[in-house]
């Protein structure tokens, strides 16, 4: 009886302590039942690079955005006890973040991740257990961090040749090297600017979609609303111009080009300060794409022979027509406007008149409709000048070959005295 009633008090007692065990705060638990093993190296393996994604203490949460979550609160059914039940699972991260989780689900990394593995999920961007605050400098969401985070995938050659080898990728495959040397990437790795746009300003957090599917921030007729995030004083000016009205409107230039929008002229991945000379050289290209005609005969001019050598003195396309607020000549708003060209002139040419300002900057002198003086001038110049060079070619040419053949014979050339140059006597 006395064994059977201390067996019966040591039952109680047990059922008693698990009761309260039970009963005890879920963090409590979990805290002091996880950071027994997550928190003793010898358990996991004994090396200090082992098992380093499960040795979690309470200094590794300190300070993080999750900080004051217990270990349950992510991996249900782990504070059971060890071993750990079959039924524990860790819980997906659109569990709390729901409107992140939509978003992510919706891009194009979602798929991939799913299919091979080598997408980006929340753990490879925010990290597992020290998830940081986007302006917590340690993090890797943290503006300066982001280039560095995204290029780990698209700065990997394997990730690179894998997704990025087809036709139409070459700026997918060069986008993290160029855009640390692009007026964006200098302001944040130079400059320290955390201002500056970086990866997922453009191309977004978590949706991040083609560019080819309308909803991406990167479509094309996405790119003015995504840029003017920040350059809202830009944004304003160019939906005025005559290329926001065109790309509003859907109207294509006489050659069948759409209006430009802003990569069009500044690119996506090389965008460079508009005072450097490389970006002198190239806008007159840039507006070339499109406006083939004016191209041509820019460089038919003095501005245009002279940016063609090289130099970044000369006026270009934007310094006449302003960089964005471009409008038709008819428009009285216009810079090139037959009351404004003057002023446009003297920017460059102090004390420009109305005479020095009527020069023709676009004449083409092969168009016989628009120009009709330009072209028949030009007509009788290459007529009159292919007969004068035409006429004394041949008079030379006859001229050569009468003094060969004269010499054959060896006689004197027609006209000479005949005189010895020696004796001075006739010869």
């Amino acid at each position: 009886m006395v064994r059977s009633g201390r067996h019966a008090r040591v039952w109680l007692t047990t059922v008693a302590f698990l009761s309260l065990a039970a009963s005890a705060p879920a963090a409590a638990r979990a805290q002091v039942a996880c950071e027994k093993c997550h928190a003793n190296r010898d358990f996991l393996g004994g090396r200090s690079g082992a098992d380093t994604a499960l040795y979690v203490t309470a200094a590794t949460l300190a300070g993080t955005r999750h900080g004051s979550l217990a270990c349950s609160d992510c991996h249900r059914g782990y504070e059971i006890g060890y071993p750990h039940a079959a039924a524990a699972r860790v819980v997906p991260c659109e569990t709390c973040h729901e409107s992140a989780g939509r978003d992510w689900a919706a891009s194009v990394h979602a798929p991939t991740a799913a299919a091979t593995g080598d997408a980006p999920t929340c753990v490879a961007c925010h990290g597992s257990h020290q998830v940081y605050g986007k302006a917590d400098r340690r993090s890797p969401t943290h503006p300066l961090n982001v280039a560095a985070t995204c290029g780990r995938c698209h700065a990997d050659p394997a990730i690179i040749g894998t997704y990025f080898s087809s036709a139409g990728k070459e700026t997918a495959r060069v986008a993290v090297e160029h855009f640390h040397t692009t007026v964006h990437g200098a302001a944040l790795s130079r400059d320290g600017l955390v201002v500056s746009a970086t990866c997922n300003d453009c191309h977004e957090s978590h949706r991040v979609l083609p560019a080819d599917s309308a909803e991406s921030s990167v479509n094309r007729a996405n790119i003015p609303a995504t840029c003017g995030t920040c350059h809202v004083g830009i944004t304003e000016v160019y939906d005025a111009s005559a290329h926001g009205v065109a790309y509003r409107d859907g109207t294509a230039t006489e050659t069948g080009h759409q209006a430009p929008v802003c990569v069009d002229c500044h690119s996506a991945h090389e965008i460079v300060r508009a005072d450097q000379p490389r970006w002198f050289l190239d806008v007159v290209r840039e507006c070339g794409t499109c406006h083939e005609q004016l191209y041509e005969t820019y460089f038919e001019t003095y501005h245009g022979k002279v940016t063609r050598l090289g130099f970044a003195l000369a006026a270009t396309c934007s310094d006449c027509h302003t960089p964005h607020d471009m409008r038709a000549v008819t428009d009285p708003q216009s810079s090139v406007y037959a009351t404004n060209v003057v002023a446009t002139c003297a920017r460059c040419h102090p004390g420009a008149t109305t005479n020095f300002a009527g020069y023709r900057v676009h004449a083409d002198a092969k168009d016989r409709a628009r120009w009709p003086g330009l072209y028949w001038t030009r007509m009788f110049m290459i007529v009159l000048l292919t007969g004068v060079m035409s006429f004394f070619g041949i008079h030379t040419l006859l001229w050569m070959l009468r003094l060969a053949l004269n010499r054959r014979r060896g006689g004197a050339p027609r006209g000479a005295s005949g005189i010895h140059p020696q004796s001075g006597t006739a010869s």
